[in-house]
């Protein structure tokens, strides 16, 4: 592999874990203008999509995952995933997956956290994870929603040596935090209130950039998903959460300025 590799700590990699992802492939292509390439993995199927012939998220079978989890998971790197799995479960959480090696890829892990939100762990080899930031159709932030952000947050600063800034300034009026990695920030944690209760669960959220969110919400709708929260004047671009036909909530947001450095490691060499 040439270039760098996500920091550990760093979203590196998105996947939405669901029962019917042909729906899903069909759905978030349309919606985001993805391409799709399907990959053997075990006795399943990974579709790979892309843009631009770039990696930018993936779509599994639930039973990848042993049924559990379902929606969109966050997985962050790691240099080494069965330490980091170790002290995922000695800090409170759950191991779903057990370290796995995906060929052509590197080895992953799921947990779910002490208050139940789901994420992986990732030791990128041949692929370091996402391979662009902050362009449509593309991951731009990462953000646990949860009705326990000082427990949340203290679970994962132990885990990934995350500082922090507090943020009281956003649109909802509710308390924000960003998790940072030096001075650079690298997901957010949101504390849900009973304001909203069950429209958006404890859990993490991925974000894709759109170029119209007005257009984006649109289709989404016209594709069989569902506006839930928003839109929502954001300090970093309008946003809308929305939920894709299988029930799986993601935000879609016109990026007005980068939420994460938009760096990514540059993909593998091709030897010819």
């Amino acid at each position: 592999m040439t270039g760098r590799r996500f920091r550990p700590g760093e979203a590196a990699w998105v996947e939405l874990c669901t029962p019917d992802p042909e729906a899903a492939e069909e759905f978030y292509g349309a919606l985001l203008g993805w391409s799709v390439r399907h990959e053997r993995l075990g006795g399943s199927t990974y579709r790979m999509c892309t843009v631009g012939g770039r990696d930018v998220a993936g779509i599994s079978d639930a039973a990848l995952h042993g049924g559990r989890p379902r929606g969109w998971l966050t997985y962050f790197a790691v240099d080494d995933v069965g330490a980091a799995a170790r002290e995922a479960v000695g800090l409170g959480g759950e191991l779903v997956t057990a370290p796995r090696y995906l060929p052509a890829a590197g080895t992953g892990a799921t947990v779910v956290d002490p208050y139940g939100a789901a994420f992986g762990l990732y030791q990128g080899e041949a692929r370091a994870g996402v391979q662009l930031l902050n362009l449509p159709g593309a991951l731009c932030w990462n953000e646990l929603d949860t009705g326990e952000p000082e427990g949340s947050v203290a679970y994962y600063r132990s885990l990934f040596g995350y500082g922090t800034e507090s943020r009281d300034d956003t649109p909802t009026g509710r308390p924000y935090t960003v998790l940072t990695l030096g001075d650079v920030p690298v997901a957010g944690v949101l504390e849900l209130d009973s304001a909203w209760p069950n429209v958006v669960p404890s859990r993490w959220i991925t974000y894709f950039a759109v170029t119209s969110l007005d257009t984006a919400v649109a289709r989404a709708v016209e594709l069989g998903g569902t506006a839930t929260v928003g839109p929502v004047d954001g300090p970093h671009g309008p946003l809308h959460l929305v939920k894709d036909p299988g029930g799986h909530t993601v935000c879609l947001i016109r990026l007005e300025d980068g939420l994460r450095p938009d760096h990514v490691p540059s993909p593998p060499a091709v030897i010819r």
